[in-house]
């Protein structure tokens, strides 16, 4: 079978439209949809911890989701607790422990997006973990406001991950109002 050339690689820097290409693509939006679409109520999120003690993050991707997540949680309140002061990246490695491996796969790929974004999609000469907290939010509302939709699935789904871990958790509780659980876990009458 011979492959047309319109079609055909030119060389290695030249993307050129492929079916394979097309569907490597929108695997990645799939992936990224249903990341978006995770259930940020405590009471739909299952997930446990590993039972052998492994985390799904290792130590620098745990540090680049903590600083996405304590700006996307932050209100401004002095009384609001402080996200690493709660479980709320614990319960999100947990979440990602259980994900479909190629959803898990994206997540970490958009971890590192997130932390080598600024450089390449909004000419910041620094990575995310590395900026000022004004300058994490201006990073923060361009993947937000992205022309891009993939770049926006990207923002919905780590907002939907850092809002599920923060408001899980019973500390975040008080400032939003909520009095926790009607019936206590295990409770069957």
């Amino acid at each position: 079978m011979t492959v047309s050339p319109e079609y055909a690689p030119r060389d290695s820097r030249t993307l050129c439209a492929t079916r394979r290409g097309f569907l490597r693509f929108a695997g990645h939006g799939a992936a990224l949809t249903a990341l978006a679409q995770l259930p940020v109520i405590p009471g739909l999120a299952l997930a446990t911890p590993a039972r052998d003690g492994s985390r799904f993050f290792g130590a620098g991707e745990t540090e680049i989701l903590t600083q996405i997540a304590e700006r996307m949680v932050f209100t401004g309140e002095p009384t609001s607790v402080a996200l690493r002061d709660t479980g709320c990246i614990d319960a999100i490695d947990a979440l990602c422990s259980n994900l479909a491996p190629s959803v898990a796969g994206q997540v970490r790929m958009l971890l590192r997006a997130y932390e080598y974004g600024p450089l390449f999609l909004d000419l910041s000469f620094s990575r995310f973990t590395r900026m000022s907290a004004e300058q994490q939010d201006a990073s923060l509302r361009s993947w937000q406001t992205s022309r891009l939709a993939l770049r926006r699935l990207g923002f919905a789904g780590m907002r939907n991950l850092c809002l599920y871990g923060f408001y899980s958790q019973p500390e975040s509780w008080q400032a939003i109002g909520y009095a926790g659980p009607l019936l206590a876990r295990g409770s069957t009458s």
